[in-house]
C-alpha cells in the first residue's frame, strides 16, 4: 500500500508538472527543474518575480531570511497564497559553519518564528547562506526537522550585471532534476530566470518545487540531510 500511494503521489506531481505548462504547448515532456531563490523578499524585485512566476503558472522555492520577511512580510504573504515553497535561509544571512549547535538552533528558531507568523507556514527545508556548514549545524537541522537544499546549477548570478551574463549558462547547464540557484535581488537575474523559464518551456521541460522535484525523484527528503539533485 505504502509502494503504491508514493507511485500515485508521484504520479499526480508529474500530471501538477505538465498542467504547469504553457497553453497550447504539446511538447513530450523532458522531466523537471526546480528553480530556487535565495536571500528575498527584497520588494518590487520579488514582485516583479512573483508576477512572471504567476503568468506561467510556474511555482519556485524561496530560501527567505527572517529580518527580510519582517521587513516585506506581505509578499512572504503572496508567496505562501499563490502557493510557493518556503523554506528558512538564516534569520540574518549570517554564515553558520562556525556557529555552535545551540546558535545554530536560536537562529533557525527564530527565522522559522517570523516565517510561521508572518504566512502560517513551518518550513521542512533550510539552505545554509553561501552553502557553508559543519557538524553542528547538520545537528541543529536534524533537530528541528528541516532537510538541508544545496543546488547542482549556480550561474552565479549575484555577481552579474545583466541577464544576458546569466541566461547562457543557465541554458548549458539546467536538465531533468536539477536545483537551480538565483537570487531575487536584481532586476537582471529576475529577467534571466524569466527567460529560461520561457526557452526551457518550448525545449518540452517543467517546473516544480523542490519537495515536488524530490517526491518525482521517488526520494523521501530526511531532517538533517542535505541534497542537491533529484534525477528522474
Amino acid at each position: 500500500m505504502k509502494r503504491f500511494l508514493a507511485v500515485l503521489t508521484a504520479i499526480s506531481l508529474a500530471v501538477s508538472c505538465v498542467l504547469g505548462a504553457k497553453a497550447g504547448d504539446t511538447k513530450e515532456s523532458q522531466g523537471c527543474i526546480a528553480l530556487t531563490f535565495d536571500d528575498g523578499p527584497s520588494g518590487a524585485i520579488t514582485e516583479k518575480l512573483l508576477d512572471g512566476l504567476a503568468a506561467r503558472n510556474v511555482k519556485a522555492t524561496f530560501f527567505l531570511c527572517g529580518y527580510r520577511i519582517e521587513k516585506f512580510p506581505e509578499i512572504a504573504q503572496r508567496m505562501a497564497e499563490e502557493g510557493h515553497e518556503l523554506g528558512l535561509h538564516s534569520n540574518r544571512h549570517d554564515y553558520m559553519q562556525h556557529m555552535t549547535k545551540e546558535e545554530a538552533l536560536d537562529d533557525l528558531s527564530e527565522c522559522q518564528s517570523i516565517l510561521t507568523e508572518t504566512t502560517g507556514v513551518s518550513a521542512r527545508l533550510f539552505r545554509p547562506p553561501g552553502g557553508l556548514y559543519s557538524q553542528d549545524l547538520l545537528d541543529a537541522s536534524r533537530e528541528l526537522g528541516l532537510s538541508i537544499v544545496f543546488w547542482s546549477v549556480d550561474p552565479h548570478d549575484w555577481d552579474k550585471e545583466k541577464a544576458s551574463q546569466v541566461l547562457p549558462y543557465l541554458l548549458s547547464h539546467a536538465s531533468a532534476g536539477d536545483i537551480v540557484l538565483m537570487h531575487d535581488l536584481t532586476e537582471h537575474s529576475v529577467s534571466a530566470a524569466l527567460s529560461f523559464i520561457d526557452t526551457m518551456y518550448a525545449k518540452g521541460y517543467e517546473f516544480c518545487t523542490v519537495s515536488e522535484l524530490a517526491a518525482l525523484s521517488g526520494e523521501t527528503l530526511s531532517p538533517g540531510t542535505y541534497y542537491n539533485r533529484f534525477p528522474h
